[in-house]
């Protein structure tokens, strides 16, 4: 499910941003971002309106790698994501975003993620439901409030455990 049109991206008009309240703000291109080392895990992937897909391989870069390299200062209590529709956004608190399996991917069972599923890159959040699992991933903010994200603003529970 989208609420957008599909976007387009490729090497030239995609970029990838962490900033916000971080002591190092970090800015990549396509060609810096895939050298970028990956792990891989198998984890399921649940829809709010009753669908899953089980066994999905992911291959990305944890979050908590993200946040550690950025440096996290003390008033940030939550992690804003931007989708590069420029229109979805979500958030995780920071415990939230600590857990060992929430991976900003690039890979979907060993394949480039096609954009229809949100690639090239999309945020992976396997204990929530996919709407946290953001689409098209281009900005990661630190930030001191909370956030309320695109379908939160329409009713979803903020906190979207499966």
């Amino acid at each position: 499910y989208t609420v957008t049109q599909i976007p387009s991206f490729n090497n030239s008009n995609w970029s990838f941003a962490v900033d916000g309240l971080v002591d190092k703000k970090m800015n990549y291109n396509w060609e810096q971002f895939v050298k970028l080392a990956r792990k891989v895990q198998v984890s399921d992937f649940h829809c709010v309106t009753g669908w899953s897909v089980y066994s999905n391989t992911w291959e990305g870069i944890p979050l908590k790698q993200f946040l550690k390299e950025a440096g996290v200062q003390q008033q940030a209590k939550n992690v804003k994501f931007y989708s590069g529709d420029g229109v979805y956004t979500d958030s995780l608190t920071l415990e939230q975003a600590d857990m060992d399996d929430v991976m900003v991917a690039v890979l979907h069972d060993g394949k480039p993620i096609p954009s229809d599923l949100g690639g090239p890159v999309r945020l992976i959040v396997p204990k929530m439901y996919a709407y946290k699992s953001v689409k098209w991933l281009n900005r990661i903010e630190l930030i001191p409030d909370e956030h309320i994200g695109y379908w939160e603003q329409r009713g979803y529970s903020n906190d979207a455990w499966v």
